[in-house]
């Protein structure tokens, strides 16, 4: 089933570790899974947790035609899911035009928009 989340760019961390209020925040289509757990390879054996996973899609359209999802994403950005501010991660599964944008999402306590 699909869901609207809500992006937010962010231009960087505050001193308490929270996003800063950054871009004009804006909607996309997602299907939503449950957050996962995978071990980075080349990471020491840490775990990378996420509390939802986001799969947006390699195209949206743009006012002025179809637009690639990545390049609307930064390194840093928010995604809102459920109601719920998460830190957003990203990485793109793209094979000949087939595949998905991939999004662990971490809820972040305190966290604003």
């Amino acid at each position: 089933m699909t869901e609207i989340v809500t992006i937010t760019t962010q231009v960087g961390i505050d001193a308490n570790d929270n996003p800063v209020a950054g871009g004009t925040p804006f909607t996309l289509p997602a299907r939503v899974a449950p957050g996962n757990t995978t071990v980075r390879p080349g990471a020491d054996g840490q775990l990378d947790t996420a509390d939802f996973t986001a799969y947006l899609p390699l195209k949206v359209k743009g006012t002025s035609g179809w637009v690639s999802t990545s390049s609307l994403l930064t390194d840093k950005f928010t995604i809102t899911i459920r109601n719920q501010v998460c830190v957003g991660r990203a990485r793109e599964w793209n094979e000949n035009g087939r595949g998905f944008i991939e999004v662990l999402a971490s809820i972040k306590s305190g966290a604003t928009p």
